[in-house]
């Protein structure tokens, strides 16, 4: 076991070395339905490039929500009806995504994704199994951290296809040993500084 830990340490820093990984969180701006409905947030990695468009996106969430549950019968006016107590829901899963990026303009991107989700929640073990899709925006700055904002959808496979959907921003740091070089402004930029430094 303790040969399997240490070569898995290896790879794992190879990778991290030779690579340009990102690490960080994707907190929930807007969710809706399901196990999404309130408060959640990601720890998310995403890979190097699989080809020249191609990447992968692994996240692990957890959050909570409030849900009514029934608590028995009450009186109300001399009628019957059924009382409800407030209860606190926690959840969690992981989702993998695989994603294509293309470029804009200049330094933004924009990514579109299909993979799948699993979710549970810690008291009743109910489960939500998704198929997804996923459309975001990047900005590559010239510091080693990815800025990102997406839309995610997702079906509910073993509840009738049910929708749920989070958008959400991302923040990651780049575990990479390189940067790359900066990219040149567009030339309207260029153009434009030079005005102004004229004028000077």
């Amino acid at each position: 076991m303790k040969h399997l830990a240490a070569l898995t340490l290896m790879v794992s820093l190879f990778c991290i070395s030779h690579a340009q990984w990102a690490v960080g969180l994707r907190p929930s701006l807007s969710t809706c339905g399901g196990f999404d409905d309130r408060r959640r947030a990601e720890l998310s990695l995403m890979t190097p490039k699989l080809g020249e468009k191609t990447r992968l996106e692994f996240n692990f969430g957890w959050g909570n929500r409030d849900i009514l549950v029934p608590n028995g019968l009450i009186s109300t006016n001399g009628q019957q009806t059924t009382g409800y107590d407030i209860q606190r829901q926690y959840w969690y899963g992981t989702t993998a995504m695989i994603q294509w990026t293309h470029k804009v303009f200049w330094k933004l991107y924009y990514y579109a994704g299909l993979g799948a989700s699993v979710y549970s929640d810690f008291d009743n073990m109910l489960y939500i199994v998704g198929a997804n899709m996923q459309f975001g925006l990047e900005i590559k700055l010239n510091i080693p951290l990815q800025v990102t904002i997406d839309y995610r959808p997702m079906l509910d496979l073993l509840d009738g296809l049910a929708y749920h959907h989070t958008i959400a921003l991302g923040l990651r740091y780049k575990l990479t040993t390189k940067q790359p070089e900066p990219e040149p402004a567009p030339n309207f930029i260029q153009k434009l500084k030079k005005r102004l430094n004229s004028k000077d």
